[in-house]
């Protein structure tokens, strides 16, 4: 089952479960600093800043704006490093924004939560998907990096009962797990 995006549709919602499952399916062992990225309904930008202890900038590597919808691709990283240590594809619908939250997503230089926040928009996300790429089978193609895979997940906003954005973020499988003894 798909949305009108093209985003498969989770039968079972629970979090646990999909971890499980992915761990089963990919035959792999998540850290639990992974399975926290995987899980969290929060700021992923802030997680990365209490992960590395260091400010994270978002580059934006992409942005378009057709049919009254925002796509977005950019890049988190610390500031102290070279290498993202997430990616993010982003379709954004704009119609039901407030102006300034649309324009500030479609001009602004900052994480989506961030605008999110400082607009007060009250909003929800929900964790629809998660799946791993090896290396193998090809990264997308606005992600550069030398890991052998790479975890995935894909989620929606919604303000009020209306969906308002799709985001699928990357992260380097094992890349994250490396700071939890700094």
């Amino acid at each position: 089952m798909s949305d009108e995006l093209g985003v498969p549709q989770s039968t079972d919602k629970s979090i646990r479960s999909m971890l499980v499952t992915l761990e089963r399916d990919a035959d792999l062992t998540l850290s639990p600093i992974e399975r926290l990225f995987l899980a969290t309904d929060g700021t992923v930008t802030h997680m990365l800043e209490a992960l590395t202890r260091d400010d994270v900038s978002v580059t934006i590597l992409d942005r378009s704006v057709a049919d009254n919808r925002l796509f977005r691709t950019v890049a988190l990283v610390p500031n102290t490093e070279q290498n993202p240590l997430v990616w993010a594809r982003s379709t954004i619908r704009l119609s039901p924004l407030a102006d300034s939250v649309a324009d500030e997503l479609v001009d602004g230089e900052i994480g989506i939560g961030d605008v999110l926040r400082e607009e007060c928009t009250e909003t929800r996300r929900e964790i629809v998907e998660m799946n791993v790429h090896s290396a193998a089978t090809r990264f997308p193609s606005f992600v550069e990096s030398d890991a052998a895979c790479l975890l995935e997940r894909t989620y929606q906003i919604y303000t009020a009962d209306t969906r308002i954005m799709t985001i699928t973020e990357y992260f380097p499988k094992d890349r994250l797990s490396t700071y939890r003894t700094h």
